[in-house]
């Protein structure tokens, strides 16, 4: 019998219930909390002062089976009403034992729309707020659940120093960017070298993270909107662009010890993009003068990628992507996550491949990612 492998769920979610922002936001940031407001067709409108945010039937997305195309207002259900492992630690600490996971990173639902926010003031207040609220939800157990930090990249100094507090103070192995434009800069402008250094300074990784919104400007809805093709284009897409960018403008070759994880998009597009990027070299090397390694090199030494646990291309591509950069999450407790079962899918498609992989997908590749300790 093999030994006990440590099973960590590199992209879990929780659910910010509206205590989240009442209990920790400073008395005078209470015009920043975020409001829920519900329509006739069952869909909610999160907004921050007068700004939209986000709209979407939140309470579907936070159910795991939930299709976001219902169209029975009765259906779907408040956001409150969602998987209540989202919102209860204790609940998530049982769910995750039903599942065989033994320790979770996790990322926030309403908080990935944040991005969208144009007031940085807004911005700063809500990260700190939501960062410890985070960091109280993971003291139910600080051994198996770590948060990852949300940055306001609105005020790139800002986001260094409340990335700095949260690796000090509340202990995060992570914090998360999306992928997307914030204020009108893309993920590799200057201006966001203060946080890069930071993070690398402090040893927190970056977790990649991209997320469907009708506000934010996201590749390929400009040419044809349908949610459908929005969500496929913008997870995929997008992190091919925020992996190329980071690489393409020097920001890994300035911080080779900095981690980066891909998320939430799959593992597919890695081995054609590294090839893509390594063979563009050959004719417009000279245009990434920041860049002295090839690509590839790049995320070989310090990317990982998330795979879905039904991906079943995963064995396939395990030796073009690499053994060591290869993680798995849940999406717990989105509606395409699995659940309950995503541990077993996982391992009935990793099943073929040796068992040194197989520890390493399950577990061992996410602790060297967020620098966890080991069990």
């Amino acid at each position: 019998m093999e030994p006990h492998t440590t099973v960590v769920d590199a992209d879990g979610h929780v659910l910010e219930p509206t205590s989240a922002w009442s209990r920790f936001l400073r008395p005078h940031e209470r015009d920043y909390t975020p409001r829920i407001v519900r329509n006739d067709w069952g869909l909610d409108t999160v907004y921050v002062g007068a700004q939209e945010i986000v709209t979407a039937p939140l309470g579907l997305l936070g159910t795991p089976g939930s299709r976001m195309d219902e169209t029975d207002p009765a259906k779907k259900i408040p956001w409150e009403q969602a998987q209540p492992g989202g919102f209860d630690p204790v609940t998530r600490l049982r769910d995750m034992d039903l599942e065989g996971i033994d320790v979770a990173v996790l990322y926030p639902s309403l908080g990935l729309n944040f991005w969208a926010i144009e007031d940085p003031a807004a911005a700063v207040a809500l990260a700190r707020a939501y960062n410890d609220w985070l960091a109280e939800y993971c003291s139910a157990d600080p051994q198996r659940l770590y948060g990852a930090a949300m940055l306001p990249f609105q005020d790139p100094q800002a986001a260094a120093a409340e990335l700095r507090r949260a690796a000090r103070e509340l202990r995060v192995h992570a914090a998360f960017v999306r992928p997307n434009p914030c204020c009108g800069r893309h993920i590799g402008d200057a201006a966001f070298a203060p946080v890069w250094a930071a993070a690398e300074e402090e040893g927190v990784a970056i977790g990649v993270h991209e997320g469907s919104s009708n506000t934010i400007r996201t590749l390929g809805a400009d040419r044809y909107f349908n949610p459908l093709l929005l969500h496929a284009m913008s997870h995929a897409f997008e992190q091919m662009l925020a992996c190329a960018t980071l690489i393409v403008t020097g920001v890994m070759e300035r911080h080779p010890d900095l981690h980066f994880a891909f998320l939430e998009a799959g593992g597919g597009w890695a081995p054609y993009w590294m090839w893509r990027l390594d063979e563009q070299v050959k004719g417009f090397g000279r245009y990434a003068g920041e860049m002295k390694r090839m690509p590839g090199e790049y995320f070989q030494r310090q990317c990982w990628v998330a795979f879905e646990g039904d991906e079943d291309t995963l064995p396939a591509l395990l030796p073009h992507v690499g053994g060591a950069r290869i993680v798995w999450g849940s999406d717990y407790p989105h509606h395409d996550a699995t659940f309950p079962g995503a541990v077993q899918k996982l391992r009935v498609l990793i099943e073929p491949l040796p068992a040194n992989a197989r520890r390493g997908i399950l577990g061992a590749n996410a602790c060297a990612l967020y620098r966890l300790p080991r069990g």
